[in-house]
């Protein structure tokens, strides 16, 4: 779930709870403050170890931003 406020990313929350949380998990709580920081996915990276939690997570995000341009 992400927040948008004045066209700004203001909160990200990633749900990891199927996620392994020695990785799925690190791995998202370090996503989100990327993407947080980033305002979006460029220039933010994978997770080493996590790569496919952090695709999915990345594409989640660029679905998010999509959606929230349309409306």
């Amino acid at each position: 779930m992400i927040n948008i406020t004045g066209g700004k990313v203001t909160n990200v929350q990633i749900d990891a709870g199927d996620e392994t949380p020695e990785v799925g998990g690190k791995a998202a709580e370090s996503l989100a403050r990327s993407l947080l920081d980033a305002g979006g996915t460029a220039g933010v990276d994978t997770v080493s170890g996590a790569t496919m939690t952090s695709n999915a997570v990345l594409s989640a995000m660029d679905a998010c931003l999509a959606q929230a341009v349309q409306e």
